[in-house]
């Protein structure tokens, strides 16, 4: 009996080693992965951002709407089909 638990004692702290290693390679796996997480998480925050305050976004679209108005256009007309493409692509993957 008291063997079966020394083996067990032994297995556990073989397992805890295993584990501190695991958890250290992960880490540093992790390490590399990180700016690019940082960078989707600002990009969210300015998505949420926008989202909860377009107002936020009036003045930029009426400064490139007195100086530019062409661009203007141009970009709206580029937003709309695209979000024609996004809306046709929702109705395929719904089918």
């Amino acid at each position: 009996m008291k063997e079966d638990a020394d083996a067990l004692r032994q297995r556990r702290i073989a397992l805890i080693a295993q584990i501190a290693a695991e958890r250290d390679a992960l880490a540093q796996q992790g390490a590399a992965l990180r700016p690019a997480a940082r960078m989707i998480d600002k990009v969210g925050a300015g998505i949420r951002f926008i989202r909860h305050h377009p107002d936020v976004l009036v003045l930029p679209i009426t400064i490139l709407a007195l100086w530019r108005p062409r661009r203007l256009l141009s970009f709206a007309l580029r937003g709309y089909g695209v979000w024609r493409l996004v809306q046709l692509g929702r109705q395929r993957l719904r089918r």
